[in-house]
């Protein structure tokens, strides 16, 4: 199927299931992503959207894309600050923004937009959240293994509805701990 038909069939769904209401469409309008950005090799100009997209369709993740690991790497600094002085917790932190998907969110409504479709899925809050929340249960048990030299994997484990809880397991313990557990309620 040529790149056009593609962009034609993504833009008549979004029409049609927006807000997303079920972790299908999520995997479909991620499928359907991924063949675009490979259709114009366009892998730089969207890297955390490929990313999620090819997450979403591996039962586990080893290849981690230099957006990852950099993603990865920061969060692991961050927990490490948070774990060594927990009154700097703060509820802007990029473990916080990674929660929120606020570069994927950025992405998103970039592709959208460049390619004619409603970006309302990302602009209004309400819409963007049932996005992630449905994102993040596709998401679940589905580890990056070793994004990091000090990260063993990262998971997003099975939360209530409205909930995140994502796992960074650590390859050497920060202290006393082994892994940091974060949790958000969108």
């Amino acid at each position: 199927m040529a790149r056009d038909e593609i962009v034609e069939k993504l833009n008549n769904f979004l029409t049609s299931h927006n807000p997303v209401t079920e972790e299908c469409q999520i995997v479909y309008l991620m499928v359907e992503v991924r063949k675009i950005i490979d259709h114009e090799k366009s892998n730089k100009k969207y890297p955390l959207l490929k990313f999620y997209s090819d997450w979403t369709v591996h039962t586990e993740k080893d290849y981690v894309t230099p957006e990852m690991k950099k993603m990865m790497e920061v969060m692991y600094k961050t927990a490490e600050i948070e774990i060594e002085n927990p009154a700097l917790r703060k509820a802007g932190s990029p473990i916080m923004q990674f929660a929120y998907m606020e570069g994927l969110g950025k992405e998103t409504k970039d592709f959208l937009e460049n390619h004619g479709m409603d970006s309302t899925l990302t602009t209004q809050k309400d819409k963007w959240l049932a996005f992630i929340m449905l994102l993040v249960k596709v998401l679940e048990n589905q580890p990056i293994i070793a994004p990091t030299p000090k990260v063993e994997f990262f998971v997003f484990e099975p939360a209530n509805a409205g909930c995140v809880i994502g796992v960074l397991k650590f390859k050497q313990a920060i202290g006393k701990y082994d892994f940091y557990r974060f949790m958000n309620a969108y």
